[in-house]
């Protein structure tokens, strides 16, 4: 399938101002009004699920770091999982593939929620008992991001509106916000009023209901888009073209950077509230505290979404990176309830330009025959940034207290803001030499 777009990367840029109201309508008017809704919907399981076991183990141990090891090998399993799904893309079974993770989640989180209970009946849990059938949980969490990535292809494919495709990956990047807050607010009212281990029970019913809805959507017919993961090989190049290959490689490799950096940052701000949470006695709330982080982001989100002349994508990521580090020190500074809430508040409107802009970035550095690739391999980096994050601020705020703790979202943003610098200072000397 040819795509509108110039093949190659490092091609022009339309930054013309952009309605995120204009672009759902445009996108509706492709996939129907339901289409879009329900790739929100279906993304709601992969935050549940790392945010019941953080919950649930942390209330049951009374141990962040044993409660951030256990969500940390939840988001490392998804890891795995969508770039397992991306590889099986372009497979004639890969619908056969969805349906048997669908098939295996419940499984998997009824063996976890079975082995919970008795957890809490030891001194000292083990943390080998919990962290495999976390993992597990994880491996068998159906990634649907990736899925509704791939399935934007197959939809502006069929009425040659491939021009929409930036536009799609825009609405993926909003979507990604929106459901992270949306879940998270889940998260904290079912935790309250049904028990931690009760968000697990509807992760599970919410993956069998929502991925089943999307295999029955008419899209799922269509045909499947081929993507590559690695550039076909080309016999008779010059120096300077090998060079230049291998410099567009190193450019490539910065978006995948950041978004690592940018999930080590999301992870170590969930760590660092966890610490919190068990300092002041309220882990039950620790969802509710963390969709502070994730309403400001998705709000911030919708706004970048707009593009303008005036603010290019890489200057947002700078400028949004600069802002997460400043956002980041203010997580060492509060004592109470009140003054978390509001640094939270802040640090996650740095959080939803800069998801936006890197995402967004993806189209400029890679032909479209490799974009959805490449935002497969980033979203696979942010989870296992997000497990790093976890794991560290949980562990040193466990042996150093919650100060050492919120240390580590401030190393998080600083990455975040050097893998930006680099990006800009690359991109320029790659149109410099091809000048």
């Amino acid at each position: 399938m040819s795509s509108t777009r110039a093949p190659e990367p490092l091609g022009g840029i339309s930054m013309a101002s952009r309605s995120p109201l204009a672009d759902s309508r445009e996108l509706a008017a492709v996939s129907g009004a339901l289409y879009p809704v329900l790739t929100l919907l279906v993304r709601l399981p992969q935050t549940m699920v790392p945010l019941g076991v953080l919950t649930t183990v942390a209330l049951i141990s009374g141990s962040p770091a044993l409660g951030t090891l256990c969500a940390g090998a939840v988001t490392l399993g998804s890891a795995v999982c969508g770039l397992a799904m991306g590889a099986a893309a372009s497979w004639r079974g890969r619908q056969l593939g969805l349906v048997l993770l669908t098939l295996a989640n419940p499984v998997a989180v009824w063996w976890l929620v079975r082995l919970l209970p008795g957890a809490s009946a030891a001194p000292e849990p083990d943390p080998a008992r919990l962290v495999l059938p976390c993992l597990l949980a994880g491996l068998v969490l159906p990634q649907m991001g990736v899925v509704c990535r791939l399935r934007w292809w197959s939809l502006l494919g069929r009425d040659d509106r491939q021009d929409l495709f930036d536009t799609a990956l825009r609405h993926e990047s909003v979507m990604d916000s929106l459901a992270t807050v949306l879940a998270a607010v889940v998260t904290g009212l079912v935790a309250v009023r049904l028990g931690p281990a009760a968000v697990l029970a509807l992760s599970a019913a919410l993956t069998l209901a929502g991925t089943t809805v999307f295999l029955l959507h008419c899209s799922a017919r269509l045909p499947r888009r081929l993507i590559r993961f690695r550039a076909p090989a080309a016999a008779g190049l010059t120096r300077a073209a090998r060079l230049r290959r291998r410099r567009t490689a190193q450019l490539r490799l910065l978006p995948v950077v950041g978004m690592g950096a940018l999930g080590a940052l999301l992870g170590s701000i969930l760590g660092s509230v966890v610490v919190f949470a068990i300092s002041v006695d309220a882990v039950v709330s620790v969802a509710w505290l963390y969709a502070v982080t994730g309403l400001t982001s998705a709000v911030a989100a919708v706004f970048a979404s707009a593009r303008t002349e005036e603010l290019r994508l890489w200057n947002r990521w700078v400028g949004a990176a600069s802002g997460a580090v400043l956002a980041s020190m203010l997580l060492t500074v509060p004592d109470d309830s009140v003054g978390m809430v509001l640094a939270l508040a802040v640090a996650g409107l740095t959080t939803g330009p800069c998801l936006v802009a890197v995402y967004e970035l993806a189209r400029l550095v890679a032909p479209s025959s490799r974009v959805t690739a490449l935002t497969t391999v980033m979203t696979a980096a942010m989870s296992v940034g997000l497990t790093v994050g976890l794991v560290l601020s949980g562990w040193f705020g466990e042996t150093w207290g919650y100060r050492t703790a919120a240390l580590v979202p401030v190393g998080s943003a600083a990455l975040l803001l050097a893998g930006a610098l680099g990006f800009v200072h690359r991109w320029r000397r790659t149109l410099l030499d091809d000048a």
